[in-house]
């Protein structure tokens, strides 16, 4: 059994002799806008994958439509074990692993676990459309201005500006509406 001797530089292993047989995720570079095809192949073959997309609202002339656009382009994170990385490798559309120092990177568990909650949460937001009247009383409830409380100013797609007077300077904020709560007067 081979031993372990790794570090960790940002969430990502280095240097680092791994089991064949056990499932780790890496990131893997795509050809430019192909991340959405290279993930569905790496699903039909049977590989665990994520494609962090985000939700942006496109304007045309005729119509407004709301497209999924990656979050990071050129990449999609598949978890494999060394021995499926030629399969991977062979998957079209697929460029290489991201590596680190030569060697294909290894992402752990827990990096992946918050990139997937920090991911959430910014989808979250993108969707809250700002529902708040000018002149209402609310509080930010997170973020670093959270706990301060404001008068809402104007509204503007999912963002809100809010006249903060809670910290005792006359100060405009702007931020996502998903973060504010309404004071009930």
């Amino acid at each position: 059994m081979a031993s372990d001797s790794s570090t960790t530089h940002a969430g990502v292993m280095m240097n680092q002799q791994i089991h064949t047989n056990v499932l780790h995720w890496m990131a893997v570079y795509t050809f430019p806008r192909a991340e959405k095809k290279v993930s569905e192949r790496l699903g039909e073959a049977g590989f665990e994958h994520y494609l962090p997309l985000k939700r942006v609202k496109r304007r045309w002339s005729d119509r407004v439509k709301w497209i999924d656009f990656p979050v990071i382009p050129s990449y999609v994170f598949v978890q494999c074990c060394p021995a499926e990385r030629d399969r991977v490798l062979q998957t079209d559309g697929v460029v290489q692993f991201v590596r680190n120092r030569g060697v294909p990177a290894v992402i752990r568990d827990e990096e992946m676990e918050r990139m997937w909650k920090f991911l959430a949460d910014i989808n979250r937001m993108i969707r809250c459309e700002a529902r708040f009247e000018p002149g209402k009383k609310v509080k930010i409830e997170a973020g670093p201005l959270r706990g301060n409380r404001g008068e809402v100013l104007y509204t503007k797609d999912t963002r809100v500006c809010i006249n903060l007077t809670s910290i005792g300077l006359q100060i405009r904020a702007e931020v996502e509406a998903a973060l504010v709560s309404e004071l009930n007067s």
